[in-house]
């Protein structure tokens, strides 16, 4: 009896002692499940965001959804898509459903403000219409190029109501009974002061959140000069130059320079046709000959890439980029005084030749 006493005293210890060592194994093994967990969460809400920055999204926008007849009112078509898209809007004439079309305006591949890896195009409408009711703007499809590859994208129809001028008028053949008197309670006067203390202490914070504001997107900002030598950059590492694709190098090219000549010298080439925008640089007051012979040429060159089916080895086309960065170098240089470095004849002839 007195053995088996000692006995159960000993398994009843060695349980004791053993009992926090499974818990122990198990404390870790916990704590592995809920560090895969965590990391499982971050691989997958990281990879969503960058897989939705590179696709193409579009929104239109109306500035107003209840008009008179023949009121006009503006509709835009805005595509976000990543740098090195190319989007075509469709052909819209002088009429779009029920709507007559008094203006239309588009602005291709701008840089956007949130990111620099995307670009904004924008198709501007000022539509107007004579017929009253219930309308809708059609649905509209627009074809994004990128990589070779093309995507539709389509927008829903917006409608907009068109009312008439005689629409929402008092009748004057009813007249409303005259109310008899009533006795208004005069209000005792209240101080208001601390009204005024509290927009002048509003009006203080939000002067200087404006200042703040300012002074942040003023260390942002970029020249047209600097915008266009980063693309050059990149359109220099991009896929396009790694195959030697003449056409779609030589569209980002012009696209680029286009753009470059609108910011600094607010000449309009990306709603201009080839012919009215040489015209323009050659008639161009800050333009030498001598310089705006050279525009001319690089761009007269990548018409026949894109449009006669020309051939450039990639050794041309790198040429061809720099002497665009010579152009671009020197003609910032005639819209903010510098002095120039030598004449325009020590920039040598495009390589598109």
């Amino acid at each position: 009896m007195k053995i088996f006493h000692l006995r159960s005293q000993r398994v009843r210890r060695r349980s004791i002692h053993q009992q926090p060592d499974a818990d122990c194994k198990a404390t870790p093994e916990l704590l592995r499940i809920l560090l895969q967990g965590f990391a499982w969460l971050f691989i997958t809400f990281t990879g969503a965001a960058n897989a939705d920055s590179t696709v193409p999204t579009v929104q239109v926008n109306t500035s107003s959804t209840t008009v008179q007849v023949a009121e006009p009112f503006t509709f835009e078509i805005n595509v976000t898509a990543p740098a090195g898209t190319t989007v075509y809007f469709p052909s819209i004439g002088e009429l779009l459903g029920k709507f007559d079309v008094v203006d239309q305006q588009v602005r291709a591949d701008v840089p956007s403000a949130s990111d620099v890896n995307q670009r904004l195009w924008t198709q501007h409408l000022t539509l107007e219409s004579i017929v009253t009711g219930e309308l809708d703007i059609p649905s509209l499809e627009m074809q994004v190029r990128r990589d070779n590859k093309i995507q539709t994208l389509k927008t829903d129809a917006v409608p907009v109501r068109v009312t008439s001028v005689l629409e929402d008028r008092a009748d004057p053949t009813k007249f409303r009974d005259i109310a008899s008197v009533v006795d208004i309670a005069v209000p005792e006067p209240v101080s208001r002061a601390w009204i005024w203390w509290t927009l002048g202490g509003c009006g203080g914070i939000g002067t200087a959140a404006l200042m703040l504001a300012a002074m942040s997107k003023r260390k942002t900002w970029m020249t047209p000069k600097v915008w266009a030598l980063h693309e050059l950059k990149q359109l220099r590492h991009s896929e396009a130059m790694r195959s030697a694709d003449s056409q779609l190098v030589t569209e980002i090219l012009t696209s680029v320079l286009r753009d470059y000549l609108e910011l600094q010298f607010e000449i309009a080439g990306p709603l201009q046709t080839t012919q009215e925008f040489l015209h323009e640089i050659e008639t161009h007051r800050q333009f030498s000959a001598e310089l705006a012979e050279k525009f001319m040429t690089l761009f007269e060159n990548a018409d026949l890439v894109r449009f006669a089916g020309l051939k450039l080895s990639a050794a041309e086309l790198n040429a061809a980029i720099d002497d665009t960065e010579r152009l671009i170098e020197l003609s910032a240089k005639l819209n903010t005084g510098q002095p120039l470095s030598g004449p325009p004849d020590n920039l040598r002839s495009s390589s598109c030749d």
